[in-house]
């Protein structure tokens, strides 16, 4: 089960990699960065993967600091997908421990993209953040 999991996640990598790759913007809470999850070499490993990834021209990556306080996403994490064909619909994806859900209905995307805007704005700019990024992979001990 788990080996499948991470396959089918190494994949999903891959899209990026391609020539013409989606658009990503992702924004990171600080404690993903701050919380130590296997050790002070994987971090400093997957935060400078972070950086790298920032770097591209299709990435973009905020953090949202934790001077900012508390924000809608603290309850969890989801993915708001958008597709180039007009009749592919936009939808929102998000795990929980019991379920996998899909939202597409408009009044569901509607909040979905509320929040996603309002983390937006509140986060630091992409070049701050990977400043701090820098900030924390030198503070690892």
């Amino acid at each position: 089960m788990i080996e499948r999991a991470v396959t089918a996640r190494l994949r999903r990598q891959e899209i990026l990699n391609r020539f013409d790759p989606p658009e990503l913007w992702v924004v990171l809470d600080e404690a993903a960065l701050r919380r130590v999850v296997g050790g002070v070499d994987v971090m400093r490993k997957q935060i400078q993967h972070l950086i790298h990834l920032a770097a591209r021209h299709n990435i973009t990556i905020q953090v949202a600091p934790f001077g900012e306080g508390a924000h809608a996403a603290l309850v969890g994490s989801f993915v708001i997908l958008d597709f180039p064909a007009p009749l592919d619909p936009s939808l929102a994806y998000a795990e929980t421990y019991a379920a996998s859900l899909l939202m597409e209905t408009s009044a569901e995307l509607s909040r979905y993209n509320a929040v996603f805007g309002h983390l937006q704005g509140s986060a630091l700019s992409a070049a701050e953040s990977v400043k701090l990024m820098e900030v924390v992979m030198s503070q690892l001990e």
